[in-house]
């Protein structure tokens, strides 16, 4: 909640085994901020099809957010989480890492990592922790 009012964004990594409260924390600070008239976005791995066309409804809310939260974040490609770096980027006109926002991943690299057909060394290659990005995570 610090990172949120300081407003310098920053990436985190909620890791915590299954069954742990990951989501009813994750829940409580997308309700803390929207309480104070925010906007947080909270979206699954396993769902992201967003539209981010310029001028679409939801470029503008990723642009206002004050936090996104990808939840089960350890079953996404590294790739998606590089384009929402880039999109983020351009949507609000800021060079820092995402924009500037706020970014909270959760999961637990112990359970399941990124389902990719052929080699094992493709899926640890595709894995978050292989992105470029991973550097700036900090971990809770």
């Amino acid at each position: 909640m610090k990172a949120i009012a300081d407003e310098n964004g920053g990436l985190y990594f909620l890791d915590a085994l299954g069954g742990t409260g990951k989501t009813f924390l994750m829940s409580l600070v997308v309700a803390t901020v929207r309480a104070r008239s925010n906007i947080a976005v909270a979206v699954a791995s396993s769902g992201i099809a967003a539209t981010l066309l310029e001028g679409s409804p939801m470029a503008k809310v990723l642009a206002a957010s004050k936090i996104i939260i990808l939840d089960e974040c350890t079953l996404a490609h590294k790739r998606a989480l590089e384009a929402l770096n880039r999109t983020l980027k351009d949507l609000r006109n800021d060079s820092r890492c995402f924009g500037g926002a706020i970014i909270l991943l959760s999961g637990d690299f112990r359970q399941i990592l990124p389902v990719i057909p052929n080699t094992t060394a493709d899926e640890i290659n595709a894995c978050l922790k292989s992105s470029n990005l991973w550097r700036y995570v900090k971990k809770l």
